[in-house]
């Protein structure tokens, strides 16, 4: 490789270091190199959990020798928030519910009795990530990247699942056959057969030349892009030349970012990708993350408790992940757990059908819950019922009318939907003023929501 190539094949990778994400509206944005506060994650268990399992226990409606919940000594508090520790006499061993609420509970608010207005997955979904029914609607993660995440390298994280980003950013899909190949941009010279080593380059732009002449080279490709942009006058071309010198100025800040080795298994997969969003937006490219979890018996029709608990413990382990990996790496995080709506009171055979009542639980982990941002270890909304029964199967499960602003229960209140929890949500992340989202407004009937530190 000859001095001509190595300029030009630096100049391919850095240009496409700013081309992962700062590419918008056909034109070229500056990167700011700013490190956000709080990096929001969105986790959604897809297919539609049930929520009387864990967060809004309600004994008797679905009880029998096989249910999940078929002992009042099931019944659990930390904090202020019930649970059940919910586990099945066909398999006591999946009892992840207990476990997760001990260890977040002083950190969760859990949000229930929402209202999200439909039984069908797809609108279940988008109302519960975005906040609003319209079709192309953002989910609030794309939301806070398209505030806060202008110009950076990878704005919005998306491992899996529904990314909608209402053209606001380009997500970024993680995984281990597209892009964005990371190692790309660390080596500028790409290694021929049987130069990698566990996913790793062993040829790299900084182990063929000695670092003094690397400097020296670096330094005379930003002089000849210094000359270039002094000598550019269409607009267009001088953003463009800008974007360039910060994509260069940003590169060596991907090194730590490569994607990690495949694991034995889809959850640990999954779970490594995510330890690599937040190291990438404590290296400052990234803003917001979504992670789908779960799988198929979630939607339990004809699927038995154990099963379905299986699948929470899934859900669970993800977020767990997430939060203890960023106070590892000393990274504020708050993630939004949801699902498409719950699951009804009246037992299928086994399992349970769509129920439009859901809820959803807001997970912050210790350096964002310093931060004094959210309510922690409350429940904020309800439905009717005692927990601890006996319940009708036709008033049970139903949302109650809650005050927004105390929160306490009130007759004269509202009934909270997904947009009251995103419309408030902007609020705390700092972007519910901004022009961006002008065009995604969420609109609330009777007063907003108010969430409020602890």
């Amino acid at each position: 490789m000859n001095r001509r190539q190595f300029l030009s094949n630096t100049a391919r990778a850095t240009l496409g270091a700013t081309l992962f994400g700062a590419f918008r509206s056909g034109r070229l944005e500056a990167m700011d190199g700013s490190t956000p506060h709080v990096f929001w994650v969105q986790v959604h268990a897809n297919g539609g959990w049930d929520q009387m399992l864990f967060c809004d226990p309600k004994f008797g409606p679905r009880q029998d020798q096989n249910g999940a919940f078929h002992s009042l000594d099931q019944l659990g508090q930390v904090a202020g928030i019930p649970y059940v520790d919910a586990y099945s006499l066909a398999a006591p061993q999946i009892r992840p519910v207990g476990p997760f609420f001990q260890e977040f509970g002083e950190r969760l608010t859990v949000i229930s009795g929402l209202d999200t207005s439909t039984n069908n997955h797809d609108v279940g979904t988008r109302y519960c990530m975005s906040g609003s029914l319209l079709e192309g609607f953002p989910i609030f993660a794309a939301q806070v990247a398209g505030v806060l995440g202008q110009g950076k390298v990878m704005p919005l994280v998306d491992i899996s699942g529904y990314d909608e980003a209402g053209g606001l950013v380009a997500p970024v899909r993680l995984d281990y056959v597209g892009v964005p190949r990371i190692t790309a941009l660390q080596d500028t010279n790409k290694p021929s057969a049987g130069q990698w080593l566990n996913n790793t380059s062993t040829v790299s732009a900084d182990s063929l030349v000695h670092p003094d002449a690397l400097a020296s080279i670096r330094a005379a490709s930003r002089a000849r892009l210094d000359r270039r942009q002094a000598a550019a006058t269409l607009p267009a071309r001088v953003r463009a030349l800008e974007a360039w010198r910060r994509a260069i100025l940003a590169v060596p800040g991907l090194a730590e970012l490569e994607i990690p080795s495949v694991g034995s298994n889809g959850l640990s997969n999954t779970k490594a990708l995510a330890s690599m969003g937040i190291k990438a937006f404590r290296a400052g490219h990234a803003m917001s993350m979504t992670v789908s979890a779960g799988g198929p018996n979630l939607d339990s029709h004809g699927i038995s408790d154990a099963d379905h608990i299986a699948e929470l413990t899934t859900v669970f382990d993800v977020a767990r992940h997430v939060a203890n990996e960023a106070d590892a790496l000393e990274v504020p995080c708050i993630v939004v757990m949801s699902s498409d709506f719950g699951r009804t009171p009246v037992r299928e055979t086994a399992g349970s059908g769509h129920w439009p009542i859901a809820s959803m639980m807001l997970l912050q982990n210790s350096r964002a819950a310093a931060m004094d941002l959210l309510p922690r270890g409350v429940v904020i909304g309800g439905t009717t019922g005692p927990v601890e029964g006996p319940s009708s199967l036709t008033t049970v499960l139903n949302a109650r009318k809650i005050h927004p602003k105390t929160h306490a229960f009130d007759d004269t209140g509202v009934i909270l939907t997904p947009s009251h929890v995103f419309k408030a949500l902007r609020r705390v992340a700092g972007i519910a003023e901004a022009d961006a989202l002008r065009p995604f407004a969420i609109h609330v009937d009777g007063p907003e929501l108010e969430l409020g530190g602890a």
